[in-house]
This record gives structure tokens, C-alpha cells and sequence, in this order.
């Protein structure tokens, strides 16, 4: 954290607040920014768990086994604590550190120890010694920030059902298919498909009705491409070369398709094609891109009696799977066998009793299919019994 204090300073970067985040942070909603914004306007420092630490703290622990090197820029107990992830300093606090007499003595201290977690205890400790008055976060942000376990799917959902103060969540695994941050990805996709304001904010221009962004794996994430639904009838395509030498530039829209699209999702599958699953009027139909001669090709309907958008994955066994929610209530689940030269789809296996708006499908970290079912702004989910009965359980909450 002070490299990066150094850093800004040395660049001369216009800032007013800097926040300690690590890489298993997942945020879960739109708004933490604002919330800073507010929180910071007259203080200087806030940390989740900001207080004195327990006797028998581990951070606080490891540190004493150093303590005659702490004595001099610390002076003696009590210290505090406060969780690493999380923590803000104002611009003016920043300065503070740097130029402080003793600046060089805690660059040196955090350089040579060999205490583990020592950054919970010193910063903000150092802050006290400096004379600011130390913050933590109210409780109902804090308590989705902690150090284990990680958050399973189950929390996420209900963390965002019932907190909506639930911005960051820490920790969750540092793995991209995680079922939390597949989730939440997926819900973050949803708003942009279905509200206008998220459209205009997340978009330099209106791309159709319903777009839906796909970062392409294919391409080491260099290359960027939507898919929207047509105002009048098909689909619409554009794609987005990234280069570090030219301007990026959109090309499309590429037009296909005659039905009207009224809810669309897609995917880069393991053949190296863009894959789409869209529904018009109560069906649903197969869209792909030959990724080779760029022709947009439509696939024999496959289900019909469907509402809303429909979610779509490919699963850790290679086929693709689609669940949607049913006009007579309940969900679908179909599945596309893509180890058969004629790629046939199966179903529909019907679970669930409700009238629902809208699902998202993810793996969870156990390798099962897990419907999350919106209805009236809540989240419920199921679970398929995957390698045993192979049925879906739930509703869970």
C-alpha cells in the first residue's frame, strides 16, 4: 500500500480517497463508490472492524515477536486493528504518511518483517499515533467483509435479497467460473439487457434492444462483441478490435434473423463459436457464428411455452443447457448433447411451481447446475442432484 501512496504522488494523480482491495473481492452490487463518496466527506480513515484487537489477535501476536522494531514508529500497546481489505485513507492522510519524520523508518519496518497480516495492525494504528480520529464501517457493510470461509452461492443470494448495503463481498475464490462471481456477473448482464439507464451508462452509443456483452476468451480478452435484439425483427451484431497501436473500432451492425427477438442470451462455446439462445414470442431458438466464415447460422426451434429471458451455459460435461421460465410456472431445463454429430436437445424437464421473471444458470463449485429464479426482485435458487438422481431440488432461499 505505500508503493502505491508513493506511486500516485510520483504521477501526480487527482484523487480523493484510496482503498485497500485484494483480488478475492467480488463486488456485488452497483453503489460502493457513492457510498465512499458519502462515508469519506469528513473523515480521514475507515476500516472494516476498526478497534483495539484481542489479546490473543494472530496478526497482533506475530507482530510482538517483533516488537523492538515496532516500539520506535508505534511506541507501546495498545495498537489497533482493522481488516486489510477495505481500508480508506483521504488524499490528505496519504500526504500525511509520506512526508511524516519517522516515513522512511515504516518503509523499511514493513519491508523487512516477516510478521504475517502486520498491515491490519500498523496502518491503521500509525493513523492513531498521527492523531486522526479512526472510523469503521457501520455494521450491515462490514459483515460482508471478512477472512474466512468464502462465500458460497447461497450467502450471495441472500446477501443480495435482504442487504442492500451489500456492495463488497470478501472473500471469494479467485477462480473466474466461481458460482458466486458467475452469478453476480450474469445478474450485472441481466440490468444492462433490461434497463435503459444501465444501457446508456455501460454503452458509448444505443446498441439495440437487450444487449448482451461477450468478452472473448478466444482472443485472450483483446476483442469485445454484443449481440442485441433488432427493433424490428433478428438480431444484431458488432465486434471490437482491440490494439495498442490503432483506436479501437466497432464493426456492425451485421443483421440476421427474421423472428422478433424479446429476450436473448449467449456464450463463446468450446467449438470456438459465438452461441446464442434467444426467445421469440414463446420459443426458443439456436443462433451460432462460424467463427471461420463469419455466417450467422439458425438452428431448428427447440422448446416453446417459455416467458421471459432465458439462461444459458455450457456445462463442465461439454453440452450446452438452457433453463427458462415457463408461462404456466415453473422453469424448463433443456440440454444440447454436443457429443452427437447432430447435436439433438433434450427436454424440457420442468421443476419449480412459481411464476417467475427471469433466471440465471450457473455451476456451482460442486460441478451442479444451479437455477436462480427471480420473482418481484427476489432471488430463489435450485440445485440439480448431479451424478446421482439428476433432478432439481428446491426452492432455497
Amino acid at each position: 500500500m505505500l508503493e502505491v501512496m508513493e506511486w500516485l504522488e510520483d504521477i501526480d494523480y487527482s484523487y480523493d480517497v484510496l482503498i485497500n482491495l485484494d483480488s478475492d473481492v467480488l463486488f456485488a452490487r452497483e453503489g460502493f463508490e457513492q457510498y465512499i463518496l458519502n462515508e469519506m466527506k469528513d473523515k480521514d480513515y475507515m476500516g472494516v472492524g476498526t478497534k483495539i484487537p484481542d489479546d490473543d489477535f494472530y496478526c497482533l501476536v506475530q507482530l510482538r515477536q517483533e516488537i523492538d522494531q515496532w516500539i520506535p514508529l508505534l511506541g507501546n500497546e495498545p495498537y489497533w486493528e482493522s481488516f486489510n481489505v477495505g481500508q480508506v485513507y483521504s488524499r490528505k492522510l496519504v500526504l500525511r504518511f509520506l512526508h511524516d519524520d519517522q516515513y522512511e523508518l515504516l518503509k523499511s519496518n514493513l519491508h523487512d518483517t516477516r510478521s504475517f497480516g502486520v498491515d491490519e495492525i500498523v496502518y491503521v494504528t500509525m493513523v492513531e499515533r498521527l492523531g486522526y480520529p479512526l472510523h469503521a464501517y457501520p455494521e450491515n457493510v462490514a459483515s460482508t467483509v471478512r477472512y474466512r470461509p468464502h462465500f458460497p452461492l447461497d450467502e450471495v443470494v441472500s446477501l443480495v435479497n435482504s442487504q442492500p448495503e451489500s456492495f463488497l463481498i470478501h472473500p471469494v475464490y479467485r477462480k473466474l467460473k466461481d458460482e458466486a462471481r458467475s452469478f453476480i456477473r450474469e445478474a450485472m448482464k441481466r440490468k444492462i439487457q433490461l434497463s435503459p439507464d444501465y444501457q446508456e451508462r455501460f454503452m458509448e452509443e444505443y446498441l439495440g434492444e437487450m444487449p448482451y456483452l461477450i468478452r472473448r476468451s478466444r482472443y485472450n480478452g483483446a476483442k469485445i462483441e454484443w449481440l442485441a435484439a433488432s427493433e424490428d425483427e433478428g438480431l444484431l451484431y458488432w465486434r471490437e478490435n482491440q490494439s495498442g497501436r490503432t483506436k479501437d473500432v466497432l464493426f456492425g451492425p451485421y443483421a440476421f434473423g427474421s423472428e422478433k427477438i424479446e429476450g436473448l442470451t449467449a456464450l463463446e462455446g468450446k467449438f470456438g463459436n459465438l452461441e446464442a439462445v434467444c426467445r421469440s414470442d414463446d420459443r426458443l431458438i439456436h443462433f451460432w457464428r462460424d467463427e471461420h466464415s463469419g455466417e450467422w447460422f439458425q438452428s431448428e426451434q427447440f422448446a416453446e411455452g417459455v416467458t421471459g429471458m432465458p439462461a444459458f451455459l455450457e456445462s463442465s460435461y461439454g453440452n450446452f443447457e438452457v433453463v427458462a421460465p415457463l408461462k404456466e410456472g415453473g422453469l424448463g431445463h433443456w440440454w444440447r448433447n454436443n457429443d452427437d454429430p447432430m447435436h439433438p436437445w433434450f427436454g424440457a424437464e420442468v421443476f419449480g411451481t412459481e411464476q417467475y421473471d427471469d433466471v440465471i444458470l450457473v455451476e456451482n463449485n460442486e460441478k451442479q447446475l444451479t437455477a436462480i429464479a427471480c420473482k418481484d426482485g427476489k432471488y430463489q435458487y435450485y440445485v440439480r442432484d448431479d451424478h446421482n438422481s439428476w433432478e432439481w431440488n428446491g426452492p432455497y432461499e
